[in-house]
């Protein structure tokens, strides 16, 4: 049987119409269609159309098949009542048209939309996505909150979602990116990471990049991510200065316990030719103790491509940090409640879960507060 949510289709139409000419029984037209014979008999009933309108109606055409398609006597001229056809064509037509207004306008009361129109704005404006929206109390699926923005009907316009829109001057400010390293990089390839990737399948590897600053800025923000639970850690530096991100590490390292829980945690991070990253042995090994810590492979020179989570999270970042501005005004507080934020949305690709949810799950909540407070 066809489940109750589902229409007949055209080419089901044109089967009714083919088989009740040929004075098929209703039970073999319903088990031909694999639905309920009383289907079958309403949708006749229903989508009939008079070829005339005579002195009555036949005693026939008020039982099945309720139209005269397959009457020997419809053309007969002794024939005076109404005459009754059923045509796939017309009743598709007229059931395409009965569905769409059925589904024209808003299904919710004045009040109930203006409350929902106000937390979709109100939401927009604090970063969140329409996915994450769509999962509080009371409000529509996220398919008819994009349907509502882009109808023009909500004071949110499609402008003010995320990514939905690029802004981009053709004459801007320029940006330093610090050039390219000459670190040797023997052993730590793009190639040498996709083989890491292969020997140890199940191993977490995060994707490390800079978001890109204005030249007059002396601050600039880290992103790192962890690509299958597209958890974010966001920090903000002194721009090009290599021992404050190594003093980073340090303190994340002593935040998690030592290197071997560094380890755990940072298997291996991918990153580009940023100079601030060439010293690979700094990254890799415990200053202290030479225990290692961690893997370091770095993108081929111009392929960000190869790191795409980074490139994808530096993008919701300017959403928090838009670009010719400046970064110089945030500090480590405003970074970090930025951080939550990114952490705490509920994602359609993780199952409407939050980064911060998987992440906890599998290294804790003390991996996850020591990664935030370093």
């Amino acid at each position: 049987m066809i489940p109750h949510w589902k229409h007949f289709t055209l080419e089901q139409r044109k089967t009714i119409a083919s088989m009740v000419s040929r004075k098929s029984k209703l039970k073999d037209i319903a088990t031909a269609l694999g639905v309920d014979p009383t289907s079958v008999s309403k949708e006749v009933k229903k989508h009939r159309q008079p070829e005339s309108v005579e002195l009555g109606e036949c005693p026939k055409t008020k039982r099945w098949p309720f139209v005269c398609d397959n009457c020997p006597s419809r053309y007969g001229k002794k024939c005076g009542y109404t005459k009754w056809r059923y045509v796939a064509a017309n009743a598709q037509h007229t059931a395409d048209v009965k569905l769409h207004a059925s589904r024209k306008g808003i299904d919710a009361t004045p009040e109930e939309f203006a409350s929902i129109d106000s937390r979709v704005a109100s939401g927009l404006a604090g970063n969140k996505s329409i996915y994450e929206l769509s999962k509080e109390g009371g409000m529509p699926s996220a398919t008819t909150l994009y349907r509502w923005i882009d109808g023009g009907i909500m004071t949110a316009k499609k402008a003010d979602l995320p990514l939905a829109a690029g802004y981009k001057k053709r004459k801007r400010a320029q940006y330093a990116y610090g050039g390219i390293s000459k670190v040797d990089k023997e052993g730590r390839s793009y190639a040498d990471y996709l083989k890491f990737r292969f020997e140890f399948p199940g191993s977490f590897a995060w994707q490390m990049d800079y978001l890109g600053s204005i030249v007059s800025d002396k601050k600039e923000v880290l992103t790192l991510v962890m690509p299958e639970i597209q958890f974010p850690i966001i920090k903000i530096l002194p721009k090009d200065d290599t021992k404050a991100f190594h003093a980073l590490l340090q303190r994340m390292q002593g935040l998690l316990g030592g290197p071997s829980e560094f380890a755990a945690v940072f298997r291996a991070i991918l990153t580009d030719n940023d100079p601030c990253f060439s010293d690979h042995a700094a990254i890799e090994f415990d200053p202290e103790t030479g225990e290692k810590r961690t893997s370091v492979y770095y993108c081929d020179p111009y392929v960000s491509t190869q790191k795409p989570n980074a490139e994808n999270m530096n993008g919701q970042l300017r959403r928090f940090f838009p670009k010719g501005s400046s970064v110089d005004g945030y500090d480590e507080s405003a970074v970090r409640r930025i951080n939550e934020a990114l952490i705490s949305r509920k994602l359609k690709s993780l199952g409407g879960a939050t980064p911060r949810e998987l992440f906890c799950k599998i290294f804790g909540d003390a991996a996850l507060e020591s990664l935030l407070s370093a």
